[in-house]
């Protein structure tokens, strides 16, 4: 199995009941700081399959919002309790 790492995505183009999506990453233009994206390959899928991938990828991305969300949340709540007990300490 091929692992590829992508940024992001280019271009998406259906045709003949296939869907091409182009992978990208972001890369150094000669180990300068400014960065350009370039194509690392290619995802080719039937159009039926797409659908399940953009469910999976909504999926996906809910739990990663529940947990920052809980996240923020303990954070908060571990700020709220460090300046309860420095306002106890003080007394």
């Amino acid at each position: 199995m091929t692992e590829i790492f992508a940024d992001g995505t280019g271009s998406i183009i259906v045709s003949n009941g296939v869907v091409r999506i182009e992978l990208v990453q972001l890369r150094r233009k000669d180990g300068k700081a400014e960065l350009s994206s370039q194509s690392t390959g290619t995802l080719l899928m039937p159009v039926g399959s797409l659908k399940n991938l953009t469910l999976q990828l909504a999926k996906a991305l809910e739990q990663l919002q529940e947990r920052q969300s809980e996240k923020d949340r303990l954070e908060s709540e571990g700020k709220k309790g460090d300046e309860l007990d420095e306002a106890l300490s003080n007394l």
